[in-house]
């Protein structure tokens, strides 16, 4: 028995072809329009960035479902101020003064001094190297790992053991690098899932045929492979939405 591309489509065929094709196109729009709307991380939300004043950025959105806002004041060439606003949960102030003059390191290479505040205490002096993962060193040039594994407590408040640390002061206070949620990379994965579930859908039987011809003479699709493949043309889609949501939602 020989298998045509030329197949008569159901309703419930063009329907699921419909659906898939709807699904793709609404997708790549949405990812685009994303991808548009760029932020600062922090807590696993992207914080939108705000000009309200000459020299100060504001960093404005919902962590938590916490009202945030960081704004970041730069004072001068080498000193910028850094507010941190968790409604209900903090308000701190940190100044980070960067570059200073530079130090020598115990692999002895020199490196901008840096030296950050929190509400008036001292939360960090030493050096930093801007290039590297993780770049800091105390006073004396020893390599400072501390803080590089921040473990806090599971509970139901996400907040619980939050602190405003020297990374996340200095990432902002040199401007954070701003991100879009939305993977292109995961939509074409998702597209190319679409489209092998489209030619099923469009095709059963010369898909059939295709995945057999090689092992069985006339292969003939049994009534229980039928209902399994109808069924999978909602079950299918169902999968796709949500990778194409999971895609949607990422930040890279």
């Amino acid at each position: 028995m020989g298998y045509t591309m030329d197949e008569e489509r159901t309703r419930f065929q063009k329907i699921v072809l419909l659906v898939l094709a709807a699904m793709a196109v609404l997708f790549a729009a949405l990812t685009a329009v994303s991808h548009a709307q760029k932020g600062a991380y922090f807590e696993g939300t992207l914080l939108r960035p705000e000009n309200p004043a000459q020299n100060v950025t504001a960093y404005t959105g919902r962590v938590h479902g916490t009202p945030v806002t960081i704004t970041v004041t730069q004072n001068s060439e080498t000193r910028f101020t850094v507010e941190f606003q968790i409604e209900g949960v903090l308000d701190d102030v940190c100044v980070v003064d960067y570059p200073l003059a530079p130090i020598r390191t115990e692999r002895g290479a020199a490196v901008d001094g840096i030296r950050i505040t929190k509400n008036g205490a001292l939360l960090f002096e030493g050096g930093y190297a801007l290039e590297e993962n993780y770049g800091w060193y105390r006073s004396n040039g020893a390599h400072d790992m501390d803080g590089f594994v921040i473990v806090r407590p599971g509970t139901s408040d996400p907040w619980n053991g939050f602190e405003v640390d020297r990374s996340t002061a200095l990432r902002f206070a040199l401007g954070p690098e701003l991100e879009s949620r939305g993977s292109w990379g995961m939509y074409v994965f998702m597209l190319v899932c679409t489209v092998f579930a489209a030619l099923d859908a469009a095709f059963p039987m010369t898909m059939f045929y295709l995945q057999h011809c090689c092992d069985v003479r006339d292969p003939e699709p049994s009534d229980f492979y039928l209902a399994c493949q109808k069924a999978g043309w909602v079950v299918f889609p169902l999968l796709l939405l949500g990778g194409y949501c999971y895609a949607l939602r990422v930040i890279p």
